[in-house]
């Protein structure tokens, strides 16, 4: 049960720089939106999630400590999200989804993102190191889809390009694939990315490189425009035959 709001964890961040209580509270709140609310395992939500930071106060600091200070708690909150995507049950692959110039907020765009990570469809493609393509774009366009007409879709879509592995796959409303050579290369990037069995974990760091770049002339009314990471993971075999026997 691996889903924002949050996941199942219990995360407890301490620390003796001196802060007061609504600016820890500000900064750990965008931590959280950026880390531990952007991923997604199986898109089952918990009711055990909590992340808590806690200050003694004992080292002093000043102003322009803060920016350095907030830095530290994000890439902490980071850390430690992905490492939960990385030890899903029966993950084998993890998907980092980047999402630029979203016409919409934040919020909008990482709703998108755990969208096309929790694509049943696109995991198992995944799972397999199929690039499968239409699977990709399908998870996009059904999102899409929930929220807009077909108007508003395409004017949304127009510039948008699709990436997988670096590789540009969508572009100018079409999709960019030149023959067997270029699927071997998408197939080799997922091979590249797959966590096998190992003694020390996590063996790396590598994942499935997913970007979704709309366009920078696609701001929404609102002049919104949102940019956001998420990471999911692909659905295994030995994902199912360990929540088929579980008993509680």
């Amino acid at each position: 049960m691996i889903e924002p709001n949050m996941a199942t964890m219990l995360s407890y961040i301490f620390t003796d720089f001196t802060i007061e209580k609504k600016r820890l509270q500000s900064i750990l709140t965008h931590a959280v939106n950026e880390s531990f609310n952007s991923i997604s395992v199986d898109g089952s939500e918990s009711t055990s999630d909590t992340v808590v930071a806690l200050s003694s106060n004992q080292i002093e600091s000043e102003e322009n400590d803060l920016a350095e200070f907030e830095s530290a708690i994000l890439e902490i909150c980071q850390g430690l999200a992905s490492d939960i995507v990385r030890n899903g049950e029966g993950t084998s692959h993890v998907m980092r989804i980047d999402i630029s110039n979203y016409p919409g907020s934040d919020q909008e765009a990482r709703m998108l993102g755990r969208s096309i990570a929790n694509s049943a469809l696109l995991k198992c493609a995944i799972a397999g190191n199929d690039p499968n393509t239409g699977r990709l774009a399908s998870a996009i366009g059904s999102f899409l889809g929930r929220l807009e007409d077909a108007g508003t879709i395409e004017s949304k879509t127009t510039n948008m390009i699709i990436k997988l592995g670096g590789r540009t796959i969508f572009k100018n409303g079409k999709f960019v694939l030149e023959g067997d050579d270029v699927e071997n290369e998408l197939s080799q990037h997922m091979i590249d990315a797959q966590l096998g069995e190992q003694d020390e974990y996590p063996k790396h760091q590598r994942c499935v490189e997913i970007g979704i770049d709309f366009g920078t002339s696609t701001k929404d009314d609102s002049g919104e425009c949102g940019n956001v990471t998420v990471l999911g993971s692909d659905l295994t075999a030995e994902y199912v035959s360990v929540n088929a026997d579980y008993r509680s």
